[in-house]
Formats: C-alpha cells, structure tokens, sequence
C-alpha cells in the first residue's frame, strides 16, 4: 500500500452502522482514524459520508461528527454527506462536494475495505488518492472479508467500478 502523504486537501470518512446514536465498533475505528489524521495535518478538511438507517436514530454523518467535535476537531473543517447507503454513493456524494476530484484525497475506512473504496473513488475520477485504513481487530475480521470479496464481484459486475 502506498504511503498517504501528509496534507491532503481533504479525508473522506466512510459511514458504517450507527447504534441508535452510538458509533459501532467498526465506524469508532474509523473516526479514530480520521481523527488521528486530522490533528497531524490541520489544513485537512474531512468529509463524513452516511446515511440514517431505518434503525439509526441520526445520520451515520452526524454520528461522527459529534465524536469528532467532541474530540477538538474544528466545525469548519467537517462536511456532511448525509444520503448515501452504500460505499460506491459515499464516494458518489461526497465527491459532490468537492470543487474538484483533482485534489489529493484520502479515503478512511476499515483495513477490509480499503481495496474497494480506492477503486470506485478511482473510477469516479479521483487521479491522487489514498487509503488510510482503520484496524479492525475482532474474529468479524474474517466474516467481513468474505463479504468484502461478493461485494468486490458485485461492484465490479455493475460497473461501479
């Protein structure tokens, strides 16, 4: 994996389960990692990309903008994408909000889904990105790599990629 380089114009944080207000496990490994990022790099604007689920009672977007405002991180520099539902619309709408997909961006998720969510903010257009993976140390692991693989045929037979 390529080393992410150091201020990067902007992050996009995708969206994973929200419990009722709550951040699941896999999504606080991301913010986490968000996080983390946006305090070595101040002039990094991060984009947080999620939907409110039927059992979510906030956005999966406003979930971890909360965490992070809570955890020092400037208001200014979070965006909300609060409408997709699935990775290939976070990277779709979040890109929305950019002035353009020249930039150089990085893509925080989970160690699992890194592949994927590289390659469809590729075939979105994205020349200069990068993943920063989050961890996520739990026997799931192997579950959600398994998923990760159908969802890999998937995205590819539909062209999202």
């Amino acid at each position: 994996m390529r080393k992410v380089p150091e201020n990067l114009d902007y992050l996009i944080v995708l969206g994973a389960h929200v419990n009722g207000t709550r951040l699941s496990r896999a999504l606080r490994f991301r913010v986490e990692k968000a996080e983390e990022y946006l305090r070595e790099n101040p002039r990094t604007l991060a984009v947080l990309s999620g939907g409110r689920g039927v059992d979510e009672k906030i956005s999966e977007a406003k979930a971890m903008a909360d965490y992070l405002l809570a955890h020092g991180i400037e208001r200014e520099r979070l965006l909300l994408e609060e409408r997709s539902v699935s990775t290939a619309e976070n990277l779709r709408f979040s890109l929305e909000l950019l002035p353009d997909r020249k930039q150089k961006i990085g893509i925080v998720t989970n160690n699992f889904h890194i592949f994927r969510s590289v390659a469809i903010g590729r075939k979105l257009g994205c020349e200069k990105i990068w993943g920063l993976a989050a961890p996520y140390p739990s026997w799931k692991l192997l579950w959600y790599s398994f998923r990760e693989v159908l969802a890999i045929v998937k995205d590819k037979i539909v062209g999202n990629w």
